[in-house]
């Protein structure tokens, strides 16, 4: 069974052992499918689902033991992939950039741009995900410049970390919610509502169960998404309470909602990191140098 073969089985099985769906998601015909499994069961003389009416209706037990080591295979053959692409982009000179998305989406939306216009000689490969994905992109040398939300959990005697933007989460709300008028809120005040967040791949996530926690709240989470867009929509015309980066606010129609501060906010800093090396390029440095420039804040580093 080739890599090409062991997609087939695998998706066969994520079908619910219907060929029919299985083939048009692959884009095969059935009978082709149908060939592969009855080929590999001949071949090898060991059957891999039991079957209704000629029909496949479940894994057997060998089945099942083939099915994990597909399973296995296939993800390492995607992260070889994955780290090939990555060391070629490297060897061409290409920069590896890891935003996270809300940061691509409200700092970056037109600078980035504009800045490759303006270095049409550069090209800078964009890796757009949560805050603990890019960081451990990071940490296994796949990115050669990264923008991450404190704290970044990296060790300062191998990556430079400087702070460029200091800002804080406040909790965003229907403009009818019962705290929208509240000057500034304390944590206690929306112990009793239901929240919504960043999900567990983002930092944002591990920040605000943090301050939670610490303040001997249990939080109810109705919502987790990786869209911060859908996470404010889901609290129109509800009592729902999403805590989220302040700097979003300029794009979310105040007309509906609000964004109410906290009297002792979670910090949003976002730091520029790049790993600590013996020499840089002269692309690198470049890019490193002009990004900082736009935004270096001269506070001090951690």
């Amino acid at each position: 069974m080739d890599i090409i073969q062991m997609n087939y089985f695998i998706n066969i099985i994520e079908c619910g052992c219907n060929l029919s769906i299985a083939a048009k998601k692959i884009h095969i015909s059935q009978s082709a499918l149908s060939q592969f499994v009855t080929n590999f069961e001949a071949t090898e003389g060991v059957q891999l689902f039991h079957r209704k009416n000629g029909r496949l209706e479940s894994l057997t037990g060998a089945g099942r033991k083939i099915y994990r080591f597909a399973t296995e295979i296939v993800n390492r053959h995607e992260e070889m992939l994955s780290m090939i692409h990555s060391e070629a982009q490297k060897q061409k000179g290409t920069i590896n950039l890891g935003i996270p998305s809300l940061i691509l989406r409200v700092y970056f939306a037109s600078l980035l741009p504009q800045f490759l216009k303006n270095n049409p000689h550069i090209y800078i490969q964009v890796t757009e995900g949560g805050g603990k994905e890019i960081r451990q992109k990071m940490t296994e040398g796949d990115l050669s410049l990264a923008f991450l939300i404190e704290p970044t959990l990296l060790d300062t005697k191998k990556f430079d970390q400087h702070v460029i933007q200091l800002d804080e989460y406040v909790a965003y709300m229907d403009k009818n919610h019962p705290l929208s008028d509240k000057g500034l809120l304390e944590w206690s005040d929306i112990s009793d509502y239901e929240i919504a967040t960043f999900n567990k791949s983002f930092t944002t996530y591990d920040l605000v169960t943090e301050k939670f926690a610490s303040q001997g709240i249990s939080p109810k989470f109705a919502y987790l998404s990786s869209t911060w867009d859908f996470l404010v929509e889901s609290t129109y015309q509800t009592d729902l309470i999403a805590i989220l980066p302040k700097p979003i606010s300029h794009l979310v129609d105040s007309s509906r909602f609000k964004a109410v501060t906290f009297k002792d906010s979670i910090p949003f800093n976002i730091w520029f990191c790049r790993p600590y090396k013996p020499s840089y390029s002269e692309v690198e440095s470049y890019v490193y140098e002009e990004l900082l420039r736009d935004y270096y804040q001269p506070v001090a580093d951690n």
